[in-house]
């Protein structure tokens, strides 16, 4: 059984295992500490979903060299949270998701 590579969200069948819609859902996005990184995560978010929805939270290293900005999505169904992971997935300087 090979693994799938194109996968850009977790199964849904996990998602819907353990969260429920409407609901809360947290992404963390890794990637360079520039204003460019953010803005783009940001967008990605407020492309799915109305800014009213999205909390944003930025946590620099020490050294300024990196950051994760954490979504928290204020998701009506599974659908946004996946069309969001996408949406992160074309950002060429993410690092790591969670």
């Amino acid at each position: 059984m090979s693994a799938d590579t194109t996968r850009k969200a977790p199964s849904r069948e996990s998602l819907l295992a353990v969260h429920q819609f409407p609901g809360e859902y947290m992404i963390k996005a890794f990637g360079p500490g520039d204003d460019e990184f953010h803005a783009a995560v940001v967008a990605a978010a407020h492309a799915e979903l109305h800014p009213e929805r999205v909390i944003v939270q930025t946590r620099m290293t020490n050294s300024g060299g990196r950051q994760c900005v954490t979504l928290t999505l204020q998701a009506l169904t599974v659908e946004e949270i996946e069309a969001v992971y996408e949406r992160l997935h074309l950002l060429g300087t993410l690092q790591l998701i969670l």
